[in-house]
C-alpha cells in the first residue's frame, strides 16, 4: 500500500470514527422511541437495540456516541412531559442534563467492562436498572419518566410475558435477546453462547403466551363496559361557573347518549361538586344523579370534592363519584397528584377502597394514579375491574401514544381488567392479559363498548414477579460493585509497581 493509499485509509477511518458512527447511534436511538411518535413504526424498537448492540460490541465506544444513543429518549422526555409539568423550560434543562449524566455513566460502564464478551448484557442490564429505579425506589418513583418499553404498548405478544414477570424484567429478556443476535452478527463464532441466550430469552417470552395461566380460572360474569371521550371548549363569552359546568356536563352526556352499558367511565374532568357540607352542591348533585339514573347501572364522574364551610385544602379533593342507579356507592380520591399543579390546589387522597357491586368488585384509579402502585394496591384489595378516568390534554399526540403503555401493563401485570376514560384520548379497554380489546384514539369524540369477563385471576408477577425483579436488580448492583472494587484493586496494583 502506498504512503498516499494509507493516508487515504486513515481518513475514511476517521470520517467513520466520527462523523459516520455517532449518526447511526442517533439513528438507533430514534428507533427506540419510533413507537411513541408513530405506534406503527414500533417494530424499529427491535431494530434500534440490534443497531446499538452491534455498535458497542464492535467497539466504537465514546462518550459522544452513546450521548447520541440517549439523546432522543431524552429529548422526548424534555419536551412531551417535563416541558409541560415544570414551569419556565426548568423540565427540558433538567432532562438534557439528567441525559448527560447517565451517558457518562453508561459510558464508564462500557470501558471498564472486565470482558469485550461480557458488553452485550450492558445496554440490557443499564434500560432494565434505569426502569427499575425511576418506578420502584420510593425516593424518585413519584418522577414521570418515559417506560423503554412504552413503544411496545400495543405488541400483544410481549405484554403478555408481563403477566408473569412484569415490564421491567420483559425489557430486559427482550433487550437481551436482541443484544445477543447482534452478537451473532459481530462475531458468528460466538453463536454457541449466544445461541444459549437467544433459546433461554425467546422460551421465557413465550412460555406465558402458550399456557394462559387465567384459561381454568372460573368467569364470574360478563359485564359491558364503555368509555366516554371528548375536548370540551367553553364557549365563547361570559359564562359563570355553575353554568360552565352544566354545559360542559350536558356536552358528555350527549357523547353518552347512545351507550348502552353495565358500567360507564367518564374521563377525568370536572363534571360537578361535591360539597362534604352538602350546602353548595344541590344542583351538580342533581345532574349527576339524574344522569346515572338515565344511564342506568353504574356510572364513574370526576368531581371537585371540597367543604364549603372551612374551604380548607386539606379538604379538598380530586374525587371520583361512583353511582349505581342514582345512588352514591363510592368515593375515590386521587392519590398522586400532578406536581406543581394539582399538588398546589389539592390533598392527596389515602384510601384504596374496592366497592362491591352487581357487576363485580370495583377499584378507581385516577390519571396519575396508574403510574405508581395504585392498581396493585387495589388489585391486593380485591379489585377484579379498574375504572381509570384518564386526563391528558394540554399534553402532544406523543405523550398521549407513552401514557396508553401504563394501563396496558398495570393490566397485564395485577391480572385485572382496566377500562380507561381519557378526556381528548387514548381512551382504551384492556383484558387482564394486557390486551387492548378497545379504543379510541388521539383527538376523537364518542364513546367505545366493550364486554369484559369478571375473574378472579391470580396475578403471578404480584405472587413472585416483582420479587424476582428485585433479585435481578440487587444482583446486577453486586456485579457492578464487583467490577469497579476490581478496577479499584488493579490500579491499586499498577501504582504500588
Amino acid at each position: 500500500m502506498s504512503i498516499y493509499e494509507q493516508h487515504s485509509f486513515k481518513k475514511k477511518s476517521r470520517i467513520l470514527k466520527y462523523a459516520i458512527i455517532p449518526i447511526l447511534y442517533l439513528i438507533s436511538g430514534i428507533m427506540l422511541i419510533a413507537g411513541n411518535v408513530l405506534p406503527f413504526a414500533a417494530f424499529l424498537f427491535y431494530i434500534g437495540i440490534i443497531l446499538a448492540s452491534y455498535l458497542i460490541l464492535r467497539g466504537y465506544i465514546t462518550r459522544i456516541n452513546i450521548y447520541c444513543f440517549l439523546a432522543p429518549y431524552f429529548l422526548m422526555l424534555a419536551i412531551s412531559i417535563w416541558n409541560n409539568v415544570f414551569p419556565y423550560y426548568l423540565g427540558i434543562v433538567l432532562a438534557v442534563l439528567l441525559g448527560d449524566l447517565l451517558a457518562r455513566t453508561l459510558y464508564r460502564i462500557l470501558i471498564n467492562c472486565s470482558e469485550k464478551s461480557h458488553k452485550f448484557f450492558v445496554i440490557p442490564a443499564f434500560f432494565f436498572s434505569f426502569d427499575f429505579i425511576f418506578q420502584n425506589i420510593p425516593a424518585i418513583s413519584f418522577i414521570h419518566m418515559i417506560p423503554v418499553l412504552s413503544p411496545l404498548s400495543t405488541h400483544s405478544f410481549i405484554i403478555k410475558a408481563a403477566t408473569v414477570f412484569g415490564g421491567r424484567v420483559v425489557l430486559l429478556l427482550v433487550t437481551l435477546l436482541l443484544s445477543a443476535a447482534a452478537k451473532v452478527l459481530c462475531d458468528f463464532k460466538s453463536i454457541r453462547t449466544s445461541g444459549i441466550v437467544l433459546t433461554i430469552c425467546a422460551l421465557l417470552i413465550l412460555l406465558p403466551n402458550l399456557m394462559d395461566l387465567s384459561a381454568d380460572t372460573e368467569i364470574l360474569e360478563e359485564v359491558s363496559v364503555a368509555s366516554i371521550q371528548g375536548s370540551y371548549t367553553s364557549p365563547s363569552g361570559n359564562t359563570d361557573y355553575e353554568d360552565y359546568i352544566n354545559q360542559k356536563f350536558q356536552y358528555y352526556m350527549r357523547l353518552a347518549e347512545f351507550t348502552d352499558a353495565d358500567i360507564t367511565v367518564f374521563p377525568e374532568i370536572e363534571l360537578g361538586i361535591y360539597d362534604t357540607e352538602n350546602k353548595v352542591d344541590q344542583t351538580f348533585r342533581k345532574n349527576i344523579i339524574d344522569a346515572s339514573k338515565q344511564l342506568g347501572g353504574l356510572a364513574l364522574f370526576t368531581v371537585t370534592e371540597g367543604n364549603s364551610v372551612t374551604k380548607s385544602k386539606d379538604e379538598r379533593f380530586i374525587s371520583a363519584l361512583l353511582l349505581n342507579d342514582g345512588k352514591i356507592v363510592g368515593i375515590s380520591r386521587k392519590r398522586n397528584l400532578v406536581p406543581f399543579s394539582e399538588s398546589r390546589n389539592y390533598s392527596k387522597g389515602k384510601d384504596y377502597d374496592v366497592y362491591e357491586t352487581q357487576f363485580g368488585k370495583i377499584g378507581v384509579s385516577i390519571c396519575y394514579d396508574i403510574n405508581a402502585k395504585t392498581v396493585e394496591q387495589l388489585k391486593n384489595n380485591g379489585a377484579q375491574i379498574i375504572l381509570a378516568p384518564f386526563n391528558d390534554s394540554g399534553f402532544d399526540f406523543i405523550y398521549h401514544n407513552i401514557h396508553r403503555y401504563f394501563p396496558v401493563m398495570k393490566a397485564a401485570e395485577c391480572a385485572v381488567p382496566i377500562v380507561v376514560s381519557n378526556e381528548d384520548g387514548i381512551s382504551q379497554i384492556i383484558d387482564h392479559n394486557g390486551r387492548i380489546i378497545a379504543e379510541l384514539g388521539y383527538g376523537k369524540k364518542g364513546s367505545i363498548a366493550q364486554n369484559i369477563e369478571i375473574k378472579n385471576v391470580k396475578s403471578f408477577y404480584l405472587l413472585f414477579g416483582r420479587y424476582l425483579e428485585w433479585i435481578l436488580f440487587l444482583g446486577i448492583v453486586f456485579m457492578a460493585i464487583m467490577n469497579r472494587l476490581r478496577i479499584f484493586h488493579q490500579r491499586k496494583k499498577v501504582y504500588h509497581t
